[in-house]
C-alpha cells in the first residue's frame, strides 16, 4: 500500500469558479483570486513525496503546468461534490493506495508540513479532517473507503463536518487546526495576501 494525495481543482473558467466570491467582486476578479490559490496549492504540494493526482472539475488542461507538480491528471466524476469525492477515493483504493488524503485548492494557509503531518497521523488514526471555520472541511483522509461520509450531506453548509463525523463509528479520528478557506468577500478581507486583489 502506498499513500496518495488527491487535489481537487476547478478549471479556470470565469463564472465557474468562486461563484459566491464573484457575487461580490465580479467574475474576472474571482477568477484572478482562484488563479492565485491554484498557484499557491502547486507550491504546497510540490515537496510532498507521495503519489499525487490532480482531479479537474470539467476537463484535463494540458496547457497548464500541473504536470510539474503531480503524477497524474484525471477528471472528477459525479453529480455533486460528495459523489465526486467518493469516486476519487474509490479509484485510489482500487489502485491499492492507502491512506488517501484529499484537499481542495482554495486554501491559502495550508502548507506541505501540515499535509505530511496528516499522513503521519493516519498511521494511528482511521480518519483525519481539517476543519474549515465555516463548518466544512478543507482536508479529509482515511485508510479504508467509507461511503457514508459522502452520501446524504448538505454540501457547502455550516454543519457539513458535524454531519460527517456523525457517520463515523471509529473513535480514531484526528482533527487538524481549523483554517479559513476563501469562499466569500469576508474570507478575502481576512487574508492579508489576497485582499489587495479586491
Amino acid at each position: 500500500m502506498k499513500p496518495l494525495l488527491i487535489i481537487f481543482c476547478k478549471n479556470l473558467i470565469a463564472g465557474r469558479v468562486k461563484t459566491r466570491l464573484a457575487n461580490s467582486i465580479g467574475n474576472k476578479k474571482a477568477l484572478l483570486i482562484y488563479q492565485k490559490l491554484i498557484e499557491r496549492t502547486k507550491r504546497i504540494v510540490l515537496p510532498i513525496e507521495n503519489h499525487k493526482i490532480i482531479y479537474y472539475s470539467d476537463f484535463i488542461d494540458h496547457k497548464d503546468n500541473w504536470s510539474n507538480f503531480v503524477n497524474e491528471k484525471k477528471i472528477q466524476k459525479g453529480n455533486n461534490l460528495g459523489e465526486r469525492m467518493l469516486n476519487a477515493f474509490a479509484d485510489g483504493f482500487r489502485a491499492y493506495y492507502s491512506p488517501i488524503i484529499l484537499i481542495g485548492s482554495d486554501l491559502w494557509d495550508l502548507n506541505y508540513n501540515e499535509i505530511n503531518y496528516a499522513f503521519k497521523q493516519l498511521k494511528n488514526n482511521d480518519y483525519i479532517f481539517g476543519p474549515s471555520i465555516d463548518g466544512g472541511y478543507y482536508l479529509i483522509g482515511m485508510k479504508k473507503l467509507n461511503h457514508n461520509l459522502f452520501e446524504n450531506k448538505t454540501w457547502s453548509s455550516s454543519f457539513l463536518l458535524k454531519e460527517t463525523l456523525q457517520d463515523i463509528n471509529s473513535k480514531k479520528i484526528f482533527l487538524l487546526e481549523s483554517k479559513n478557506d476563501i469562499d466569500t468577500i469576508e474570507d478575502l478581507i481576512l487574508n492579508k495576501d489576497l485582499k489587495t486583489f479586491i
